[in-house]
Formats: C-alpha cells, structure tokens, sequence
C-alpha cells in the first residue's frame, strides 16, 4: 500500500516534471522511507492520544528511532509491515508495566545484544563505509548504559525491543 501510493506520486513527478534528475526508482524508495516514517508517527500519537500514553508513545518512538539509528536491525521486506509493526510496538510496549528489577534485566539484555549484534543488516540499508561500524557499536553500547542511569522504564523497554531486533543468525 505504501509502496503503490510512492510509486504512484514519484511517477506524477517525474510526468509533470521529466526535467527531474532522479529516477522514478529512487524517488519511490526515499517517498517510502517517507511516508513510512510519517504514518508511523502520525498513528503512534493518535493512538497513544486515545490511550493516555501519549508522553510514553513519544518516549519510545525517539528512544527506539535512535538506537535503530545506529544499531541497525531486522528490516521487514514491505514497508506497510515496518509500519503495522512500528505502530503496534509504540501502542502496546508503553502500556506494559515493568518492575525496576525487570527493567534491570532488560537493560542488561540489551547490553549484551547491542555490544555482540551491533551493528546489524545496514550493510545494504546505509551509506556508512564499515570502517565506522565499531564507532556504531560503541555509540548503540552509549545509549544503553545512559538509559541505565536516566533509569525511565519506557526507555529501557524501547531499547530493549530494538535491541532484539539486532539478533540475526551467524553463518
């Protein structure tokens, strides 16, 4: 769905405007990520509006959107998964209480994942030279142990949900 609505806008540019120097291929991969990126947000708040969780949806969206930043992870193969996916975690993670003691082991889950999964599938996904991937590594490592001591139970349930994200076979 979201990829025929970027196929169908990208081809509306490129018929009003042939001039356009991008391929009707690349701008229907960036209006992806873009609309993507938007229903997401858009429905995350909505629903976490409805919910009375809206501080807490937005907590997770820029912990979870950060440490995927630099961490990587398993990308679903449509973007209308990603997206169901995306909003169903940034509705339900907020409204599942955890104890400190949980929220400890979580966080020491999450170190472990980041610090020997780190970072993961975005050999394909970015345009980062693999020399900086140890620099990924310690940033994702960063994040986690500042979570520990900012020590918000929404953060910590976050990171620790990208952080599973990370797991991918060796071969």
């Amino acid at each position: 769905m979201i990829e025929a609505i970027a196929l169908k806008i990208a081809t509306g540019i490129k018929r009003i405007n042939p001039e356009v120097p991008q391929s009707v291929e690349r701008m229907e991969y960036a209006l992806i990520i873009l609309l993507n990126g938007v229903t997401v947000i858009i429905a995350s708040l909505l629903i976490g509006a409805i919910l009375g969780t809206l501080k807490a949806t937005i907590i997770f969206l820029v912990a979870f959107a950060l440490l995927r930043q630099v961490s990587g992870g398993y990308h679903l193969s449509s973007a209308l998964g990603c997206a169901i996916v995306s909003i169903t975690l940034a509705a339900v993670v907020p409204l599942i209480p955890v104890t400190d003691k949980l929220c400890q082991i979580m966080s020491g889950i999450s170190l472990i994942l980041v610090a020997w999964f780190a970072p993961s599938k975005i050999e394909n996904q970015s345009r980062i030279p693999s020399k900086y991937y140890p620099l990924l590594k310690a940033i994702s490592i960063a994040i986690v142990l500042a979570s520990v001591f900012i020590a918000w139970p929404i953060i910590t349930k976050a990171l620790f949900v990208q952080s599973l994200f990370l797991i991918r076979k060796r071969r």
